[in-house]
């Protein structure tokens, strides 16, 4: 026997004791942007990590990134500094095109969604009832009648309601910085802006949020207020912005009897282009076969339907080949 002849079966053989003894290969390691612990993406991102790493068929382990958020994700996953990341279906609009208010017009092109759909946050336009019924206001449009001064309040710059509220403001002839110059907004803490409102400082508040958040739950509670309806207008407007049609259930806060139809916000997870199909086909396969388990866990989550997370609504980042297989797979049309 040759010495090359030798080698060659000692290194099969040697695989084979490997393989016989149950050694183990290196899995793939996968960052998966989230955001500062303590926040709702942080705690999805916790439970996901384990699943995956508890899998004996995704053969990857995730590093949790405890930072980003909706808006930096997007950044992160397109650059490359992550491989996965949570993000907003807005937001994931706004990083494609580069909006200006946020990304100085620096398109994310390699961002691409895994599935949408997880969390829904309602667009909201809720005034006190005393100025609704002074005013005679039956749309959102009717806040900006002549001689209507609207006192409005939204959260601080680095929340994505005041960028929403501006797409609302142009849909009705005017702007953010308009209405700030005309004193008009206030921007402060939800806490604030509740007192403000019970004080009557305030008549509209603007918000972007699951139903029963504690805060506009708290101003329905101790004010009586109006769910203002949108206009086809609004709605279009908003749509073009990432923000589809929705349907906020009845009774979701005191003194909102019937379905409240507004621009929604979805929470989407994204993986950059260059993210293997098989990584991202594993990632999404395991989150689909312990859904119950992730609806126990997260009830914010409980809504999430992954053929319906497989759409991709227009202006939104494509779906990714390794999710695209997998939506094929549970019968979604695309």
């Amino acid at each position: 026997m040759t010495r090359k002849t030798f080698g060659l079966l000692a290194a099969v053989s040697g695989i084979g004791l490997l393989l016989g003894t149950g050694a183990t290969f290196a899995k793939d390691m996968v960052k998966l942007g989230a955001q500062e612990p303590g926040g709702s993406f942080y705690t999805y991102a916790a439970t996901f990590a384990k699943l995956i790493d508890d899998s004996k068929t995704a053969d990857m382990q995730v590093d949790i990134i405890p930072r980003g958020g909706a808006f930096g994700n997007p950044t992160a996953v397109d650059r490359g500094m992550a491989d996965f990341g949570f993000t907003t279906s807005n937001t994931a609009v706004w990083a494609k095109e580069g909006l200006e208010d946020v990304y100085k017009g620096k398109k994310a092109e390699n961002i691409r969604q895994v599935t949408s759909g997880m969390q829904t946050a309602y667009t909201m336009v809720i005034a006190r009832k005393a100025f609704v019924d002074e005013h005679h206001i039956k749309t959102v449009a009717d806040l900006f009648k002549p001689g209507v001064n609207t006192r409005i309040g939204l959260k601080p710059a680095g929340s994505q309601v005041p960028i929403i509220a501006d797409f609302l403001f142009k849909a009705e002839g005017t702007s953010l910085e308009k209405l700030r110059k005309a004193g008009e907004i206030t921007q402060a803490s939800s806490g604030q802006l509740t007192s403000m409102l019970t004080d009557g400082r305030l008549d509209v508040y603007i918000e972007s949020a699951p139903a029963g958040q504690a805060t506009v739950t708290e101003m329905t509670l101790t004010n009586d207020m109006v769910f203002v309806p949108f206009t086809q207008k609004d709605m279009d407007a908003l749509a073009a912005a990432g923000l589809p049609k929705g349907a906020m259930p009845a009774g979701s806060f005191r003194g909102q009897d019937s379905v409240y139809v507004n621009p929604v916000s979805y929470t989407m997870l994204i993986a950059g282009k260059s993210v293997s199909d098989k990584d991202v086909y594993n990632f999404l396969k395991t989150l689909v076969d312990n859904r119950d388990y992730i609806a126990k866990t997260h009830a914010p989550l409980k809504e999430w339907d992954p053929v319906a997370g497989c759409h991709v609504d227009a202006g939104s980042p494509p779906l990714h080949p390794g999710a695209a297989r997998l939506c094929k797979e549970l019968g979604a049309a695309n």
